[in-house]
C-alpha cells in the first residue's frame, strides 16, 4: 500500500517595510477596500431610503472619493448615526439623514451620487 503524502508550499511572506511603491506623502498607495469610504449606520428603526443599496453604490465607486471618507448613513431625520448633526464642514465627511445629504433636500435616488460629488478628490 502506498502512502500519499501532502506537501504545503509556504505562505508568502508579508512584505517588509520600506519595499513597494511608495505614495507622495511616504505612505502605500490605496488598495480599492481601503479607498471605500467608512460607513456609519444608524440602528435602522425608521428608514426612509435604502442604506444597504446607498451603501452598495458607494462601494462600487470607492476610486472617485478621499481617501479616508466616512459616511454617516442615517435613514432618517433623526440622524443617529452622526449623533444627530444635520451637517458636517468636514470635506472627508457626509451626513446622511433620511434624504438629506450635510442638510440639503435630495431624492433618494440621488443620494449615493451627492454623496461621491461631496467626497471626490
Amino acid at each position: 500500500m502506498t502512502e500519499s503524502v501532502h506537501i504545503r508550499a509556504p505562505a508568502a511572506p508579508p512584505p517588509a517595510p520600506g519595499n513597494g511603491p511608495v505614495t507622495p506623502d511616504g505612505g502605500r498607495p490605496p488598495t480599492t477596500a481601503a479607498c471605500a469610504p467608512r460607513i456609519i449606520y444608524c440602528g435602522g428603526c425608521n428608514p426612509q431610503i435604502d442604506r444597504a443599496a446607498i451603501a452598495r453604490e458607494l462601494r462600487s465607486s470607492p476610486g472617485f472619493m478621499r481617501l479616508g471618507a466616512t459616511v454617516y448613513l442615517s435613514g432618517c431625520q433623526r440622524s443617529c448615526a452622526s449623533d444627530h448633526r444635520l451637517t458636517t464642514d468636514d470635506p472627508d465627511e457626509a451626513v446622511v439623514a433620511g434624504a438629506c445629504v450635510d442638510g440639503v433636500p435630495t431624492t433618494p435616488d440621488t443620494v449615493s451620487a451627492t454623496i461621491i460629488d461631496k467626497l471626490k478628490e
